[in-house]
Order: structure tokens, then sequence, then C-alpha cells
């Protein structure tokens, strides 16, 4: 039987410790069912001069809940992890993955910092993973690889003559060319990157991004292939409801299609790049959009108590004792501290909504729960000091006349996933306000745990990859403090009715686009045998391995 290997920078063990970041969490609760191999960093560094303990990678094994299609098999997953040295850490992880990558593909190079030896640094551990697949893939195995830390994982891969089918999904924006221009080895990792057989991006807009930047890099290896450029407007699904919004000021998407013809296969799959590489002389590449979902069925249950009388009637404030004044509505936002999320933006414009709106001192509050992050980088550490100033400054600026409120309630405890899904719901606004984002699963887990009788309103940024998705959000602009401040009044006044309907709509395409969808419509995609290669090198009555797909 095929196994599934999945490779990711982290991987979330099986205990019962809370863990920040969206790709372990969704990656664990989907990776059950059959037999998973689940690869990555454990989280430890270890001194690089300690020669013997260096990258040594152990398992740990458990049994996995069968899906409905192999009751009777033995399924399990293993999670087979490694510490980092401190060279690793700081040249891959720190160096060319989060101070130049995640910068640049965030559109932010000014905040790029590279030192010498961090590219090499970045190879070095790509290799090392690809060393490690190497050791224990299967014939018919396939591997799924995640996000911007393994681009160059495919190529070493077939260095070493791995042929087995490689996946990469990358969780997080991909750029427009003109940042990815910027870098220097661009070029290189965009070639190395071409060698994976399927390549997802969160949405549409990051696809066309993605073609974009294969034609200017891979002109020479396209294969009879020519691209089209063309302008198209995005249309508003919800128009009807949204019509006296005039926060949905959306420009026209820059998208690339491309003309159908002999040399390029267009199917429900996506676009297929032919392309002539080094290593391999007729390639296959499908590229396309895998929006990532949530289990809208287990936060529902997260949730589900919340619903009886008694709960219902402290959803509208916190409530430490019987002396505590209620506070009216709140709002909640759950954010990693990164300079992508619009923290400070957020701060800023609350603040401005306050002033103008002063009826709601004392009577609203912003429960922001943030969770520092890679504090080793200097950008971080200047980000979070900005952070915990900004609340203080917004705190002291609005004084409460009782000691029962305070403007911002701030946190940055790591709590479980079921708390943090029952705060959601007793929220009446979900705040995302990401200056960039992949997708930004907080924006859709909002909705999923929300009570349908009486649900919150999501305030979703225009540039999180979940708007493409989810217009039936109120949609601001965080850049704008105008926006902000109508889109909270938006959604602060709105009726019932209107916030029913909306959440039905979103919900309705959460369900449709859940998390086993996005993990199926992938597999689907990388299972699928390399048809124009077996053209070349195979005969027709050739097919692929049998695979065993996971839960449904």
């Amino acid at each position: 039987m095929s196994r599934l290997i999945v490779l990711s920078n982290r991987v979330k063990m099986p205990d019962n410790n809370p863990m920040a970041g969206g790709l372990a969490v969704a990656l664990q609760d989907i990776l059950t069912g059959s037999s998973v191999i689940w690869m990555g960093w454990n989280g430890a560094i270890i001194d690089s001069s300690d020669a013997g303990e260096i990258n040594s990678f152990s398992n740990y094994k458990q049994a996995a809940i069968a899906s409905p299609r192999m009751q009777g098999t033995h399924a399990e997953v293993t999670y087979m992890t490694t510490a980092l040295t401190t060279r690793q850490y700081e040249h891959f992880y720190c160096g060319f993955a989060n101070n130049v990558l995640w910068p640049m593909l965030h559109e932010q190079p000014e905040l790029i910092n590279q030192a010498p030896e961090d590219y090499a640094g970045y190879q070095d551990v790509n290799r090392l993973f690809a060393q490690q697949l190497k050791s224990i893939i299967q014939p018919d195995d396939v591997i799924w690889v995640h996000d911007y830390h393994f681009l160059s994982v495919a190529y070493h891969c077939k260095k070493l003559g791995i042929k087995n089918r490689i996946g990469f999904f990358l969780h997080i924006p991909f750029a427009p060319l003109a940042f990815w221009r910027q870098l220097a080895q661009s070029c290189e990792l965009i070639k190395q990157l071409a060698h994976y057989d399927v390549l997802g991006t969160q949405t549409q807009q990051d696809k066309a991004h993605c073609l974009a930047v294969f034609q200017h890099y891979l002109k020479d290896s396209l294969l009879e292939d020519s691209f089209v450029e063309e302008n198209l407007v995005e249309e508003n699904p919800f128009e009807d409801s949204l019509a006296k919004n005039s926060l949905l000021d959306f420009l026209p998407i820059n998208v690339l299609y491309s003309k159908q013809s002999a040399t390029r296969a267009h199917t429900a799959s996506g676009t297929q790049l032919k392309l002539h590489l080094e290593l391999k002389s007729h390639h296959a590449l499908i590229i396309n959009a895998y929006p990532i979902g949530v289990n809208v069925t287990k936060i529902q249950q997260q949730v589900s108590h919340v619903f009886s009388p008694l709960s219902l009637s402290s959803i509208k404030h916190i409530q430490n004792n019987d002396t505590v004044k209620p506070i009216s509505q709140r709002i909640i936002a759950v954010d990693r501290i990164d300079y992508s999320k619009g923290l400070l933006e957020r701060f800023s414009g609350y603040r401005d909504f306050l002033q103008q709106y002063p009826a709601y001192q004392n009577q609203l509050q912003l429960l922001q729960i943030a969770c520092p992050s890679r504090l080793d980088l200097p950008t971080y550490q200047r980000l979070y000091k900005e952070v915990k100033q900004a609340v203080y400054n917004v705190n002291q600026q609005f004084l409460p006349n009782t000691d029962s409120w305070q403007a911002i309630d701030y946190s940055e405890e790591v709590l479980s996933h079921e708390t943090v899904m029952t705060a959601f719901c007793q929220s009446d606004i979900g705040w995302v306000n990401s200056l960039q984002d992949g997708m930004n699963l907080v924006a859709k887990e909002y909705i999923a745990a929300q009570n349908p009788d009486n649900p919150g309103v999501l305030m979703l940024s225009r540039y999180a990859g979940a708007a493409e998705q989810m217009q039936a959000a109120v949609i601001i602009n965080p850049h704008q403090p105008k926006s902000i401040i109508e889109g909270l009044n938006t959604a602060l006044t709105m009726t019932l009715g209107e916030r029913k309907s909306r959440y039905q709509a979103l919900l309705q395409g959460l369900q449709q686009d859940n998390l086993h969808t996005w993990q199926q419509s992938f597999l689907d995609d990388l299972y699928l045998n390399d048809t124009y290669a077996n053209k070349k090198h195979q005969t027709d009555s050739d097919s692929p391995a049998a695979v065993q797909m996971f839960g449904s």
C-alpha cells in the first residue's frame, strides 16, 4: 500500500499541548485514517559542535483512526522529527526562510536582511530532508511538502534519484514578479521549485502571480508554451446584501490565463506546464489554487455547549464577579505577532473609532490574543515592543470611569483550540486585519464557531487570502483608517437579519470548501499519473500504483 509522506517545518506531536500556527494544527487535523509519515523539525536546537547528535531523526508511531474506506486495515501516523543545529537554525530558519523569503513573499522587501551564509544554509537543510526522504522512501510512496521553508526539496530529491510524485503547497502568499526580481537567488529557486509535480497556492491571484514568475524565469524551459495576460474585474457574489457597504472598493485583479493549444492541458486540475528541466527532459507541472479550509463539524461540536441558555446569558461580557458592569459588545482578534497581521494598524484604527464614536467607550472591548514569535530576529523584537506600547497607549488614552473596562484586553497566553473557538462564539465581531496573508484560517474558524441564531460579524481585510472566498464579510482596507472606522460601525450596528444572511452565505462556503476538500483536491492531482511524461517514456497500458487515500 502506498504511504503519504508529509514534510513541514514544524510537526505537531500527538499531545495535549496547544500550539500556535495554523499550518501544523491544520495538518494534524487531516493526518488520520491511513498510513502517514509526518516529517519535520521538532523545535529543538542543538550545539553545532556536538557532531554525534547532529540531525539524527527519531520516530514516534501512533495508531490512527481508520477511515470508513479503510476499516479492517492497520493505520498509523509516524512522526519523524529532528533537531536543528545552531548553524541550521541561524542560517536556514532565522536567516533565509524568515529574514529573506518571508518578507519577500509578503511584499516587504525593505525588511529583507540576508547574511552571506544564509542561502547555503537553506539549501543544506533542504538537502538534508531530501536525504532523509531517500532513506525511507518506497516505490509507491507519495510526498507532500509544505511551505516556503522547502522550495528546493523536490530538486534535491530528484538529484538523489527519487522518482516518486512530489507535491508542494505554499501556505503564504506567492508574491508578484516585481518582488521576486529583487532577490538574487530567485532564478535558481524557481528552477528548483519547478521540479515538483504539483504546486498549490491559496488563491487564484497567487496562482496568477506564480504563472507570471514561472513564465519569466523558465521561458527557455517551457516547451511550446505561451501566456496571455488579461485584466479581470472581480465580481462580488454577495452584491445585493452588500450594496450599502461602501468598503468593498476592490481594485481590478491582474489575472493570467493561457490560450488552449495542443501543447497545454487545461482540466479541472489546474494549469499544466510542460518543461525541459536539468534533471528531467520532459516534465509536467500542475499549478493550481487549492484554498485551505477548516473542519467546520469539529468546530461546531466544540462550541455546542455555549449555545445553552446559561452560557448565552454571559456571551456579551466578561464577568469576573457580581459587581462588574457588563461589556455591551466585544471584538476578538487572534494573531501571531507578525508585521503581516496589521496589529499596529488595528490598534490605531480602533483608537480612532473610539474617538469618533465616544458612546462606545466603556461599552466596547477589543480582546487581542497575540502570540509572540521569532523573537530571535531583531525585526520581531522591535515589533513586539511596538505592539505592547501601542496597547498601553490606547488603554491610557481611554482611562475607564470604572474598574470594569479597558479598551483593549491583551493576552499572550497560548490557549487550546477549543478555548479559542468558544471565545469566538462569545464575541460580536471577529477582526482579521492582515496586511498580506496567504489565507488566514482565523477568519474561517470565527464563522464556523458562530451561533446560527445570533451570529457575530466577520470584519476581514481585503489583503487576506480568505477575502477571495468570503466576500459576505465586512471587507476593509487596513491601510485606510476611514475604512476601519466605517467597517466597525457597520459591523456593530448590523441587524440580526443581515448578520444571519451573511453568516449563512459564509458558512455555506466553508462547508463546501472545508479542510478535507482541500486535502482531497490537492491529493487527487498529486496522485494523477504523469501522463505527459508517460507518453514520452512509457506504454499506454501503464497506470499509477494503487494509492490509498485517507479519510474523505
